[in-house]
């Protein structure tokens, strides 16, 4: 497996791993298979592509490879003591881990490829203070940068989800980009789990390899 194209998004305790969609097989998990027995193509490719990045990724933390399930949420389960993220996009699977006991509370990932967004799509996405801030942007940009608002808010559920079990819709984070520093700000509109009214979860983003990336860590 190559390096991750999102690698330099995350502090260097956290172990990431990326895949191509396809290259991979349910290995000697059975358990896993089974989860994916009546699955359509497409989707067991996705799923066995994320899990053997885990594996890797768990290596890279000095923990064997084990079998990684998916609870009632088709969340993945991480082995204990360990907490994580992961992503796909259509071609590409990501994946990235962290050790509880090196002081990491939670992760988010999201990898989505880099082709703009219908600005139609911004009244979904988006709440009026994005879509404000989108109208000031060059017209040329706004799709793309839609398309990375979209990702930031993934990014911020997958890392809250966790921590809150909570299902969450767009209108539950403010996105601030700072395109210069490639760099952005969650900010909840409303109190859920342990986050407040107003927290603000900081992020990074990344545009490469035809690919957006974002991320989160909580610590």
């Amino acid at each position: 497996m190559s390096e991750p194209f999102f690698r330099s998004l995350f502090d260097p305790r956290i172990a990431t791993s990326e895949g191509l969609i396809g290259e991979y097989s349910f290995g000697d998990f059975p358990e896993e298979a089974a989860l994916m027995r009546n699955a359509a193509p497409k989707r067991r490719a996705e799923f066995f592509a994320g899990r053997a990045c885990a594996r890797h990724a768990l290596g890279q933390l000095g923990l064997r490879p084990v079998a990684i399930p998916s609870d009632a949420d088709r969340a993945p389960v991480w082995p204990d003591g360990i907490v994580g993220s992961l992503s796909h996009s259509q071609t590409l699977a990501g994946v990235a881990l962290a050790s509880k006991a090196d002081g990491f509370r939670s992760i988010g990932l999201d990898i989505e490829e880099a082709t703009p967004l219908d600005e139609s799509y911004a009244e979904e996405i988006c709440i009026a203070s994005e879509r404000d801030w989108l109208a000031r942007m060059p017209g040329e940009r706004r799709g793309l940068l839609l398309k990375v608002i979209f990702s930031a808010k993934e990014c911020a559920y997958k890392c809250q989800y966790p921590l809150t079990r909570t299902f969450l819709g767009f209108e539950a984070f403010r996105i601030d980009l700072d395109c210069d520093s490639g760099s952005f700000v969650a900010e909840t509109t409303a109190a859920v789990g342990p986050f407040p009214d107003g927290y603000r979860l900081a992020g990074r983003f990344l545009i490469a390899r035809d690919h957006i990336a974002t991320a989160i860590t909580l610590r």
